[in-house]
C-alpha cells in the first residue's frame, strides 16, 4: 500500500477540477498523481503529487523502485480517476490522505485520516 498526503494532492485535485479533466495515477519513474491537463514548467508538469514511498527525489532508487514494483508490478502504467470522485472530496473538505493498493485485477483507492 502506498499513500499520498492531502497537502500534496490538493493542488492536483484543484487543477483537474479547474481544467475539467481526469486525475492520472502514474507509475514510471516513481509513483505520482497529476491532472491530465495543466501548467508546464521547463517542459514538465508543474503540479505533481508524489507517493510518499515512491518519490525519487526523497527515497533511494532501490527503495522506491522495489516498493513500486511490489505494489503495482513491473510494468509502467497510467490509471485515470474522475476529479469529482467522492474520495477526492474527502481530501479537499476533510484533509484526508489517500491510500492506494492493488491486486492482480483492481486498484483500491481510499481516503484515510492523516498519519500523526
Amino acid at each position: 500500500m502506498i499513500h499520498f498526503l492531502a497537502a500534496d494532492l490538493r493542488p492536483v485535485i484543484d487543477e483537474a477540477r479547474t481544467q475539467h479533466c481526469r486525475i492520472a495515477l502514474v507509475k514510471d519513474h516513481g509513483v505520482y498523481m497529476l491532472s491530465e491537463k495543466g501548467e508546464m514548467e521547463n517542459g514538465q508538469r508543474r503540479i505533481i503529487a508524489w507517493a510518499v514511498e515512491c518519490n525519487p527525489d526523497t527515497a533511494p532508487f532501490d527503495d522506491w523502485w522495489e516498493r513500486a514494483r511490489t505494489e503495482f508490478g513491473g510494468d509502467d502504467f497510467v490509471e485515470h480517476f474522475d476529479h469529482d470522485d467522492a474520495v477526492f472530496d474527502r481530501v479537499i473538505n476533510d484533509g484526508f490522505d489517500i491510500q492506494i493498493q492493488a491486486d492482480a485485477r483492481y486498484l483500491y483507492i481510499d481516503a484515510v485520516a492523516p498519519r500523526s
